[in-house]
Parts: C-alpha cells; structure tokens; sequence
C-alpha cells in the first residue's frame, strides 16, 4: 500500500459524541482494504479522547491503516476544524462525514475509489438518505433528480445554477487531494458554512463537480445546516449565508445574465 491509495475519512465533531461509535462502525465495516480516520472535534464538553481510542481499537480491522484523534482548544467552527482535519490526514482520496451521520453501506468507500479511478474529477457528490434521530425511517433524498444534469454537466452551468442556492449535497462529499492543491483548503472567512462557499467557488473557476450514482450517506436530521439551532448559532450562520452573497455571487452576477438569486 501507498497513500495514493489511501482513503481519510475526515470524522467531524461538535457536541454530538453520543453518535461516534454508530459513525465509527459505519467506517469500519467498510470494504475497502486502504482506510484512514481523522477524528477532529470542536471543543466539546464531553469530549473524551480515550475512549474513542479504545473503542477504536477494539473494533478496528486491518484494513484501518492509520488513525488521528484531535481536539481543538478553542470552538473554532465547522470551517476551521475540516481545514484542520486535512491538514492532519495522510490520504490521497479525502471524505467528508459529520460525526452523527453514517456511511451508507460497506461498499461506499470501495464505490468512490472506483469513481475516481475510471473519471477524471477531483471532487464528487453522491445521493444523500435524510434519516430521523434514530436511523429508523428514511425521510427524503437528495439530490433531487431535476438537479443532477447541472452537478455532472459544465461546471459554468452549474455555478449559475447554484447562484439560486444551493442543491449539492455536503454530506459525504469526496475529494482528492489534487483538489486541496491546485483549489486550497476550505475559505475560512466562513465559521459554520463550509459546502456552498466551496461549491461556487470551484465551479466558477472550471472545476467540474462529479455525480456517483449511490447513496453515500445516511444524514440525521438536525445539526447545523437544520433548524435546531440557538440563536447565536443562527445568527452565525444567517451571517455566513450574506458572505456568501457577497463574495461568491454578487461580484460575478453581471457577468452571468440569466442567473436569477433566490433572496
């Protein structure tokens, strides 16, 4: 084994602890034989480092190559601590998993590789399970299908597209590391709203967003991007989506005449 052919999932934290080991067994009953887990958390309280290694290591299998277990001394916000956990993985193919959502089935991790193996794209989304609190009962998929056309077609297309808002699921999306090198890590201007920045950005300079057709993730409802949040929390975030505006949409928006943005 080499790194190219390693695979960091990038497990991310804040205050949802009592979903880590439903994520962890998610990732390590995968397939692939190459796998690394970055675990980074935003400063929970009740976060406790060696018990997430034990559980690790009682439940790891040889194909789990490497392992990180990280704390951040500060609540840094979602953007920050993915940015940290790419600087600590090793991979050369990088996942993205919230740490109370799950991996799919055994075979995700094998099916992006192959995806990335067989295209030339350096970052792709797949179709995310929207689940309840417990897993039980799936409640709606996206993308939707009529959307579909624009993340696998000209990435021009599909920045003008997301001018409206955004329809590319964050759950689950996976990169390669050529991605981080020739685009850099995700813009830390943003606290909380690490995805739709990072898509405008990279469709409107050319880079073209990959579609796997299977479901990647199975995503529990609530966290940040739903609406159980305290204030602050949604003022962060209310925050984030008015940068957005006006940095990745506004500038740009005479240049592209039929874009219409959803207030």
């Amino acid at each position: 084994m080499n790194n190219s052919d390693l695979v960091s999932i990038l497990v991310l934290s804040h205050n949802n602890l009592q979903y880590m080991e439903e994520c962890l067994n998610s990732i390590l009953e995968q397939s692939y034989p190459y796998i690394e887990i970055i675990i980074s958390d935003d400063f929970s309280s009740n976060f406790r480092k060696d018990e997430i290694e034990q559980y690790i290591e009682s439940n790891k299998k040889e194909n789990l190559v490497n392992y990180v277990i990280n704390q951040n001394h500060s609540n840094l916000g979602t953007v920050k601590n993915l940015n940290n956990a790419i600087s600590l993985a090793t991979g050369n193919y990088f996942i993205n998993l919230a740490c109370d959502d799950v991996i799919f089935d055994s075979g995700v991790i094998s099916s992006i590789v192959d995806f990335y193996s067989k295209t030339n794209y350096l970052v792709a989304a797949g179709h995310v399970a929207q689940y309840d609190e417990q897993l039980r009962g799936c409640l709606l998929t996206t993308p939707v299908w009529e959307y579909i056309k624009y993340v696998y077609g000209n990435p021009i297309d599909c920045y003008k597209k997301l001018c409206g808002g955004n329809f590319i699921p964050g759950a689950g999306v996976s990169y390669k590391r050529e991605l981080i090198d020739r685009y850099g890590m995700y813009d830390e201007n943003y606290r909380l709203i690490e995805d739709y920045p990072r898509w405008l950005y990279l469709t409107r300079n050319g880079c073209s967003v990959g579609y796997i057709d299977r479901f990647i993730v199975k995503h529990r409802k609530g966290g940040i991007s739903t609406s159980n949040r305290d204030t602050k929390v949604d003022k962060m975030y209310n925050d984030d989506l008015e940068l957005v505006k006006n940095r990745e949409i506004f500038p740009y928006i005479a240049s592209i005449k039929d874009v219409i943005y959803k207030e």
